[in-house]
């Protein structure tokens, strides 16, 4: 029984971290390709465009695309989150 206990937990663990945003990886995407056309003042300017974290993702996904960099969704993902833990806040 203990063993069993031991296995689930394992597995939620492990999904659980497979599922969690990079954030290195989106902080190394964004300062790579990001800051190619902007500063990060964008981000903290009081008359912000992005007001939550779906429009965070549009506009990241819009960008991508502009850029022509093609970005895998997890990349996509961890810039989001990076860009949200640093900057928006958003919950």
């Amino acid at each position: 029984m203990k063993i069993l206990l031991l296995l689930a937990i394992s597995i939620i663990i492990t999904t659980f971290n497979s599922q969690a945003a990079d954030l290195d990886n989106g902080r190394t995407l964004h300062t790579g390709n990001c800051l190619a056309c902007h500063t990060s003042n964008m981000y903290t300017s009081k008359v912000r465009k992005v007001h939550d974290l779906a429009a965070l993702t549009a506009r990241v996904k819009r960008c991508d695309f502009s850029l022509g960099t093609q970005w895998f969704d997890d990349d996509i993902d961890d810039v989001v989150a990076y860009l949200n833990r640093d900057y928006y806040k958003f919950k």
